[in-house]
Formats: structure tokens, sequence, C-alpha cells
């Protein structure tokens, strides 16, 4: 079964979403993720992003910076948790059942982007037939 890959673009996060210091505006920062995840989910709803159904999602993130000025990854990761979040929320997968995580450098784009690869991880036929008979059996009340 070929692997069916999901691509979900999303603007590139605001510097201050960074984790490094508050720069003595707790407050901003705050302000400042809380609207870009709000940006990121008005995307997610453009984009008709749906929910998957998937015990798990391997997810690759590639980075598409607004300059050519060096940047961390794991910075970059961070400044986007809140935009990772609104996809999370999205395909109804909570990132804590994201399995895998691969980040990518992408090339610069004009205002930059974040563009975000799901794959779902579906069990073989054999395991849907197990948890089938699991799920049977706790109906039945044979397993607590």
């Amino acid at each position: 079964m070929a692997d069916c890959v999901y691509s979900i673009r999303l603007p590139w996060p605001p510097s201050k979403a960074s984790p490094n210091g508050s720069q003595g505006d707790f407050r901003g920062k705050a302000a400042a993720g809380k609207s870009y995840k709000a940006e990121c989910i008005k995307e997610c709803w453009a984009q008709k992003v749906r929910r998957i159904r998937a015990l798990g999602v391997r997810v690759e993130i590639v980075f598409h910076p607004p300059t050519a000025r060096a940047y961390d990854l794991d910075n970059a990761l961070a400044k986007a948790k809140r935009g990772l979040d609104a996809v999370a929320e999205a395909i109804g997968v909570d990132d804590a059942d994201w399995t895998e995580m691969r980040l990518v450098r992408g090339e610069k784009v004009k205002g930059g982007a974040l563009v975000v690869n799901v794959t779902p991880e579906c069990p073989e036929p054999d395991a849907w037939r197990q948890i089938w008979q699991i799920a049977s059996n706790m109906i039945k009340g044979q397993i607590e």
C-alpha cells in the first residue's frame, strides 16, 4: 500500500515566539504564540485539512526561512510549536502520537513558510482483526 502524504503549508513563526528569553515582554511573547496558533488554524481550514484516522503519524517539517540568515533547527522547531499544535488539532492526532518527526532545511521563500508533511500510520489488516476481537471481548465483558 502506498503512503498517503498530506502537505500543510503554514506561515513562518514570529520571532517573538522564540523560547530564548522573553526580552522583558512575557505577555507579548504569549500573545504572539496565541496569535500564531490562530493564524495556523485558519490556514488549516483554508487548506481543507481534515481529521486523519490513524494510530499515529510520521511528520516531516520543512523550514523555508524568509531570509538567507542562518538559523538553528531546534530553535525554529520551538518557535513553530503553536503552529504544530494547530496541525495536531486539525488532523485529530495529538502530537504525543506523532511517531516520527523529521526536520528539514528548505529554500528561502518570500515571507517564509513551514511545510508540514503528514503520513498516517495504519496497522496491517491482521492487526485490525486482533483489535476488533479485543474490542468485541471487552464489550462482552470477557476482558477488563
